[in-house]
């Protein structure tokens, strides 16, 4: 069955308005399910388009309907949970299309891994969801993003441990320090002994700053993913050492 023919088929179920099935048949037709995603990826897109709340379990239940004839699912070696994909796609298509992708699936696993994500959602929930738009997509985006939770985060937790006084900028009132300085005092600054970014997380971030000032800042330059990918593991150990403070 053609990609085409498979759609037309998925167009014409019936389901009851605003069901979870429906959402599942407006993303397949919206063409979410060219590509292989992952159930998370599912979760977040029916939260984003749709305003509801899908659960993990629920989507294995809510996916059975549309198996096997127009989803498949399937789970690559050394990843954990399926990825879902249109039928008309045979597995070994879906497979080459994430290999092709690989480092920035394994990236994406950890930076959006269910324990970070439940720490930062509730501040963050909109930086997130856009992140999850544009990561791997847009290195523009996703660096400035990047830069933009790193400088929140480290606000939010000064502010919440009563010391978000010392991020102001002394010479310019109602201003607050440039990031640089802020990375400078979460290794000096310490909550019961403990600093809010060890010194080797700090140094290493700096690059993540660098490339969020291009992406914002220089009207000329544009910043490639493949600048980015190899900064990922920094940032997200910054961002869990912080997210201890929250």
């Amino acid at each position: 069955m053609s990609t085409k023919e498979l759609k037309q088929k998925v167009k014409a179920l019936q389901f009851k308005r605003g069901s979870k099935y429906e959402f599942i048949q407006k993303l397949i037709l919206s063409g979410f399910f060219d590509l292989p995603q992952t159930t998370d990826a599912i979760i977040t897109e029916v939260r984003d388009i749709f305003g509801k709340r899908l659960k993990t379990n629920e989507v294995n239940v809510y996916m059975r309907k549309f198996m096997p004839d127009l989803i498949r699912a399937f789970r690559p070696s050394g990843h954990q949970g399926n990825f879902w994909v249109l039928a008309s796609t045979t597995k070994e298509e879906a497979l080459q299309t994430l290999n092709k992708n690989k480092k920035i699936l394994i990236i994406e696993e950890q930076l959006f891994s269910e324990g970070l994500i439940k720490k930062l959602k509730k501040d963050f929930n909109i930086e997130i969801s856009d992140l999850r738009h544009n990561f791997g997509l847009s290195g523009n985006c996703t660096a400035f993003l990047l830069r933009k939770i790193l400088e929140k985060l480290i606000y939010i937790t000064f502010s919440r441990s009563g010391i978000g006084m010392k991020l102001e900028n002394k010479t310019e009132p109602g201003r607050l320090v440039g990031l640089e300085a802020m990375i400078s005092l979460c290794v000096s600054e310490k909550v019961k002994g403990i600093p809010f970014l060890m010194s080797k997380t700090a140094q290493e971030i700096r690059g993540i700053k660098f490339l969020g000032d291009v992406s914002a800042h220089d009207p000329l330059t544009n910043v490639d993913i493949k600048t980015i990918i190899p900064q990922m593991p920094y940032i997200i150990t910054a961002y869990e050492e912080l997210a201890k403070k929250l």
